[in-house]
């Protein structure tokens, strides 16, 4: 059976233990010294180091899986915190994740995992340094850059974003690794105009990297637009020049600045969503979801220019239809609305949504009767529903074509 060319995961992994693996339980020796936070980060290191990934790939809309295999069934005393991982970005072969509770900009325990489909290997990166102990920054988001398909081990750069947090002219702080030096390296710019004070409100809900007429890294702020920063700036050396370029969302979307009013809107990732399909950056919106009536919403996808400067709208497909379509009436389901859309990575026009049947009784009880998984081909009108069997999905899906590469070096 041939591999998917693309997959669709949950975003978030989970670490269980490999009961086939053999491994001998370690009775933790007397902690007489306090560790240090070195102590720490070198602990949880060595502990990633040795997890084995453990993934199922299947055709979207079928949901694939992907664990994260310990050898022993006990967690490390200072690893303890370490449970889970979630999926920052891919690209290629390379899905990076934050493992822990760890995210960009912070102090908590964990460390990254960049996962190699073409291998099937797991490599463990820490934390940027932090040598004042204290962060002093905001962060934004993590996003990893394929850059040799060819090179044993993988080429790639990993790059953190995050706001230098205080700083008189909103600076950003990109700390880049890659796996030829095994170190990260900083390099500090100014965000662009659009998003100096006071609209300084910038926060992060996807990243990924893009090869058009340029090769750039992304992050995207679904209620703003998309921060940009060209790879070739990022491989340079520390003190070489870096600018950011901001992109805003198309004139239509509306904008809003989190954290500056008491009424914040739903999240955005709930009717937006956007993505590097085949040779091009996609977005997918929903406007007006659960603010015109239901029926007047439409799927609108929307495409940016290779130079990054303009949008162009594409196909519209109403709400309604989805609700009209043969798949919806047989199964007798609600005229609920489907939230956090996902484009599909090899298909033109498909858009995959979570269709949650589930009201809110009179004492303010979830009445929850299923959840399926819908494939809308919005080009040809074509609707399915895929029922899901498992734990309830409440996020956005997470599209990549890692399966694709599953077998390069086979």
């Amino acid at each position: 059976m041939p591999l998917p060319t693309s997959v669709l995961l949950e975003r978030e992994v989970y670490f269980e233990y490999d009961s086939d693996s053999g491994g001998i339980e370690r009775i933790p020796t007397a902690i007489v010294v306090p560790p240090s936070p070195q102590d720490i980060k070198d602990a949880i290191l060595a502990y990633l180091q040795t997890q084995i990934p453990d993934a199922h790939f299947e055709n979207p809309p079928e949901l694939s899986s992907l664990r994260i295999l310990r050898p022993t069934h006990s967690i490390p005393w200072l690893c303890g915190d370490v449970t889970d991982a979630l999926i920052a970005s891919a690209d290629k072969n390379l899905v990076a994740l934050y493992a822990g509770p760890y995210r960009p900009g912070t102090n908590l325990k964990g460390a990254y995992l960049i996962y190699d489909t073409s291998s099937n290997s797991l490599s463990a990166i820490p934390q940027p340094p932090n040598d004042d102990g204290e962060r002093l920054y905001v962060g934004l988001g993590a996003v990893v850059a394929c850059l040799d398909l060819e090179e044993e081990g993988g080429a790639y750069l990993l790059g953190e974003l995050t706001k230098v947090r205080g700083s008189k002219h909103s600076q950003a702080a990109l700390s880049t690794w890659a796996p030829s030096t095994k170190q990260w390296a900083l390099k500090v710019a100014s965000f662009p105009p659009e998003l100096c004070p006071p609209n300084h409100v910038f926060e992060a809900d996807m990243c990924f990297s893009y090869r058009g007429a340029s090769s750039v890294l992304c992050w995207v702020d679904l209620f703003k637009g998309m921060l940009v920063c060209d790879l070739r700036q990022a491989l340079q050396p520390p003190d070489a020049q870096l600018e950011f370029r901001f992109v805003p969302l198309p004139k239509e979307c509306p904008t809003h600045d989190r954290g500056v009013s008491c009424e914040e809107p739903l999240d955005a990732v709930m009717y937006r969503s956007i993505a590097c399909v085949g040779d091009s950056i996609r977005l997918v919106t929903m406007d007006g979801y659960c603010e015109r009536p239901a029926d007047e919403l439409r799927l609108t996808i929307w495409t940016l220019s290779p130079d990054l400067h303009d949008w162009s709208k594409g196909i519209e497909y109403p709400v309604s239809d989805i609700w009209a379509s043969e798949s919806h009436v047989s199964l007798g389901l609600p005229k609920i609305l489907p939230s956090f859309p996902v484009l599909s990575m090899d298909g033109d026009d498909v858009v995959y949504l979570l269709f949650t049947d589930a009201t809110m009784s009179v004492d303010r009880r979830l009445d929850y009767k299923g959840q399926h998984l819908l494939r809308v081909d919005m080009r040809h009108n074509k609707v399915s529903h895929h029922p899901q069997s498992g734990d309830q999905i409440w996020s956005q899906l997470f599209a990549t074509d890692c399966s694709a590469y599953t077998s390069y070096r086979a």
